[in-house]
């Protein structure tokens, strides 16, 4: 099983779940031309990607989904309010699906579980992935909450991709408007360092080896922050890496 993300921030995410040469693309918020170049520099260019599967709407998330599953001629899952949501960039693409945010279905060699984020979206979700040998895979991103159905997917992932958006004490004293920050800090809003560490302290076990700090602010956060906060939590977990991944990188990891 290979997880690798192609992009991640508020500038675009797109991220591969590959699991014996078959592959779905979770978010398609990169350009078409940009996701498919970042695939072969990864190296994951042979992947069968069978589907995008979105989180939820927002433009950092779904800007190339339209062109991407045409030109790879492959379904777009999302919730219903997703799809619903960008209805109108869709109306060509091969065929969408919709499914339930506590969904559990078979897609590209994996059994796929949604469950519920908590984000200003219509209808948003995380999903975690298990491949044919047990391996799971959990990513959640753009949420201001841990929910509980996210908490309980994040229980027992070999690798967790989690949103560590922002540290508090640099968003509250930083240029953005209050209103802006108080959205990025509400429930509904964007994950703290903080908030990413006590998730993980939840759900660290000896079988977590990887952890990808995610969706990080380029205004709001700094990958010192970032790494601190998360490594602290994982000190204990000798054995478990943990990866910030800024604008512009790739990073990926194998099971």
């Amino acid at each position: 099983m290979r997880l690798t993300v192609l992009a991640s921030g508020s500038s675009g995410n797109a991220t591969l779940v590959e699991s014996g040469g078959r592959a779905i693309l979770l978010d398609a918020g990169i350009s078409a031309r940009e996701t498919l170049r970042r695939l072969t520099v990864a190296g994951g260019a042979d992947a069968r990607i069978e589907a995008i599967v979105l989180t939820h709407e927002h433009s950092d998330h779904v800007r190339g989904v339209r062109v991407l599953a045409r030109k790879l001629g492959v379904p777009v899952y999302g919730t219903a309010g997703t799809l619903q949501a960008i209805a109108s960039s869709l109306a060509d693409v091969p065929e969408t699906v919709t499914i339930d945010r506590r969904d559990r279905f078979s897609l590209a060699g994996m059994k796929i579980t949604a469950f519920p984020s908590s984000h200003d979206a219509a209808d948003p979700c995380g999903y975690g992935f298990e491949s044919r040998r047990g391996h799971r895979v959990v990513v959640t991103t753009d949420t201001g909450v841990i929910t509980a159905e996210a908490a309980e997917a994040l229980a027992g992932a070999h690798v967790i991709g989690i949103e560590a958006n922002h540290d508090r004490l640099m968003l509250d004293t930083g240029p953005y408007p209050p209103f802006l920050k108080r959205r990025i800090a509400g429930g509904t809003g964007h994950l703290s360092n903080d908030a990413a560490a006590d998730a993980l302290r939840a759900a660290a076990w000896r079988g977590l080896s990887q952890v990808f700090a995610m969706h990080i602010s380029e205004q709001n956060n700094s990958p010192q922050a970032a790494q601190a906060a998360l490594a602290r939590t994982l000190r204990s977990q000798s054995h478990t890496t943990l990866e910030i991944v800024c604008r512009g990188q790739i990073a990926g990891c194998s099971l």
